[in-house]
């Protein structure tokens, strides 16, 4: 099990630019998972999508680079149940499942890599992580 902080707002603070075509196609992968978590009975309000630009523009190109999108899960008290990125060199999901102890002191995530070809288990993880909370 990978330790790590309990969110990924360093990658947020760094900005990781990634081309346009780069980000639509993350987008269209975490579109994926959007499906297999509404499926999973994962309401679409308790989800928040981030995609946005980064502050860096390309003057040789003209080229304006993204963030890596995000999926956000919440609760419905506002706890983060958890995190879904797309890995930058292996295309697979990153799940960064939120953890919390026995008096609801946060602990850090864990964080489990899916192949990119099963946003089902993407899905399946939030959920069953979502019952946890419950």
């Amino acid at each position: 099990m990978a330790r790590t902080h309990r969110t990924s707002s360093a990658d947020d603070l760094l900005c990781q630019p990634i081309p346009e075509e780069e980000a639509a196609a993350q987008n269209a992968a975490l579109d994926r998972v959007l499906e297999h978590l509404t499926a999973a009975g994962i309401h679409a309000q308790l989800i928040k999508r981030i995609a946005d630009r980064c502050a860096i523009k390309l003057y040789s190109t003209g080229e304006t680079l993204w963030h890596p999108p995000k999926l956000i899960i919440y609760a419905n008290a506002g706890w983060r149940i958890a995190t879904v990125t797309i890995g930058p060199r292996s295309g697979s999901y990153a799940v960064e499942l939120a953890r919390v102890g026995r008096d609801n002191e946060t602990r850090d995530d864990r964080i489990e890599m899916v192949p990119s070809d099963h946003p089902d288990r993407v899905g399946l993880l939030v959920a069953q992580n979502a019952g946890a909370w419950a």
